[in-house]
């Protein structure tokens, strides 16, 4: 009996890996295609062998990842099934978010209204932390609109929308201790490349990366 149950959670386990890399390789060909539709509108921040879908680096950082997030939840918290599958989800679209930011300086809202319809159908799911998570999505939107106003585009509207519909799966406890320290990461690279001569003041940096990988660490974490 105790074999069978190892059985059937090597199964699932082996199904999560299979939907980890149905949903890397799917989530990168998909933004392989909005980058060429909006290909005239988009600005490179790092210059990567295109198309995107069949670059073997980009496919590797889009699977392996979220397969280290599956591997550490599932030695945190056993073969919890709707845990895993969250992680799943959360991991594969926040590397999306930091590979087409770090690519072409930009998170395409399909995307982000996906991740965020998903966050809010966890919610919905769950039953449990609706309305904080919809208060955070909601006042993390609103306080980084605020910001990129104040800042003359310090911050981009990929990363309003990204800290939206990151508080959605977050929280508000969260989604704060993301922020800050996303921006003091992205802070700390952004001075090293201008000290480096790499990246002026003047020129845009993407931030979205670090918020995004900041949050998935701490989902990965504190999810249960």
């Amino acid at each position: 009996m105790i074999s069978d149950i190892f059985f059937l959670d090597y199964i699932i386990f082996l199904s999560f890996v299979m939907l980890v890399w149905l949903a890397g390789r799917g989530l990168l060909a998909w933004s392989g295609r909005l980058g060429t539709e909006y290909h005239d509108e988009l600005e490179h921040f790092i210059r990567v062998q295109e198309p995107i879908e069949e670059n073997k680096w980009l496919m590797l950082w889009s699977i392996a990842i979220p397969l280290i997030c599956v591997g550490v939840a599932y030695g945190l918290n056993g073969m919890k099934y709707q845990l895993i599958f969250s992680v799943v989800v959360a991991s594969v679209f926040l590397v999306q978010f930091s590979l087409t930011d770090f690519i072409w300086q930009i998170i395409f809202d399909k995307q982000l209204a996906l991740f965020a319809i998903l966050g809010l159908s966890r919610l919905f799911f769950l039953g449990d932390g609706l309305l904080d998570g919809l208060m955070a999505g909601a006042v993390g939107f609103a306080a980084f609109f605020l910001l990129a106003v104040i800042t003359r585009g310090g911050f981009g509207g990929g990363d309003v929308k990204l800290i939206g519909a990151m508080g959605l799966w977050l929280g508000s406890e969260l989604l704060l201790t993301t922020i800050v320290w996303g921006i003091i990461i992205g802070g700390i690279v952004a001075l090293l490349l201008i000290i480096t001569k790499k990246r002026s003041r003047r020129e845009f940096f993407p931030y979205g990366p670090y918020f995004a990988l900041t949050g998935m660490v701490l989902f990965l974490l504190t999810v249960h």
